[in-house]
């Protein structure tokens, strides 16, 4: 029999993406609404790998016990200094800021995996060539959040040549509900041990699809929503018992007054036709000087160092 795991999703505990003067959630999915979405796009396992956390994991595995036929595996996507890790079959959380060296020596105590994650992206932390010196078990060949034409490409071409020398996964990286379970990967068996099994035997494969330019803006335009909407909410003094449960709600709620009137007025800005296509349009254009310079993803992030 062989499985399908997706293993690489976020939700709401992932934390918030700094861009600039922009800040807004990496995702607002709740992890019920994640493992069930999993299931119903036809995965046998979902690994919940939130940025520098894996408090949506333990919630999903607590709240998710009547929901039948998918395992759920605790992970955590790690930003290490040497670009992102991702964690399975941990426990407790791996602190950012470590090498990635100390990193996976830090997922071996507690008996995890681990694997690189779009090993050579051009717009996120990755650990490029460092994947060769690193005791790894895998690395991800086909990122399904990844629409530029290079970072999958690349990997799966290193992936093939080096073959037999990582497990090959996908994720879907999914930051939004719609997109868990596109990409994902192959193994035999259907369990989170059977998973698990299959990566360190090598025999894992990716397979799915990559998100369309409009999936990725729809994303972004369902976080800047969400947020808003809390924001207003708080305003009226609502949502104040959940700040202890939701991460979303208690940042909306440590906002200053002047950050969220100006985070209203930075979503309105963003939502004028046509500037949201202009930017996914833009983004490809980056990328594509990226690729052929050789421009690495730290220069193009030095554009935004004059923000805090």
């Amino acid at each position: 029999m062989q499985g399908k795991a997706d293993l690489h999703v976020h939700t709401k505990y992932s934390g918030v993406h700094k861009m600039g003067p922009l800040r807004f959630p990496e995702s607002v999915s709740d992890p019920v609404d994640v493992v069930k979405k999993a299931k119903a796009a036809g995965m046998d396992v979902v690994c919940i790998t939130d940025h520098n956390s894996v408090t949506g994991a333990h919630r999903a595995v607590r709240d998710c016990k009547d929901i039948k036929d998918i395992g759920i595996v605790i992970g955590e996507e790690v930003s290490t200094a040497d670009g992102e890790v991702l964690a399975y079959f941990i426990e407790d959380e791996i602190p950012a800021g470590l090498s990635a060296v100390e990193t996976i020596e830090r997922i071996r105590e507690q008996g995890g995996l681990a694997i690189a994650p779009h090993p050579f992206s051009l717009h996120c932390p990755c650990l490029k060539d460092q994947i060769f010196d690193l005791d790894l078990d895998g690395i991800e060949i086909l990122n399904g959040g990844h629409i530029d034409d290079y970072a999958n490409a690349h990997a799966q071409e290193i992936g093939k040549k080096e073959y037999g020398r990582w497990a090959l996964t996908g994720g879907s990286d999914s930051h939004c509900l719609k997109n868990i379970g596109a990409t994902y990967t192959l193994f035999e068996g259907n369990t989170p041990e059977d998973l698990r099994k299959s990566i360190l035997n090598k025999t894992t494969d990716a397979d799915g699809e990559i998100i369309l330019m409009n999936q990725a803006i729809a994303w972004s335009i369902e976080v800047i929503v969400h947020s808003d909407k809390l924001i207003l909410r708080s305003f009226l003094g609502l949502d104040k018992e959940k700040i202890d449960d939701d991460p979303i709600i208690y940042k909306v709620h440590k906002m200053k007054l002047g950050q969220k009137l100006g985070a209203l007025f930075g979503s309105l800005v963003y939502f004028t036709p046509p500037i949201p296509f202009i930017a996914g349009g833009l983004s490809k254009v980056i990328f594509k000087k990226l690729e052929k310079h050789g421009i690495d993803d730290s220069e193009m992030f030095d554009i935004f160092k004059p923000f805090p």
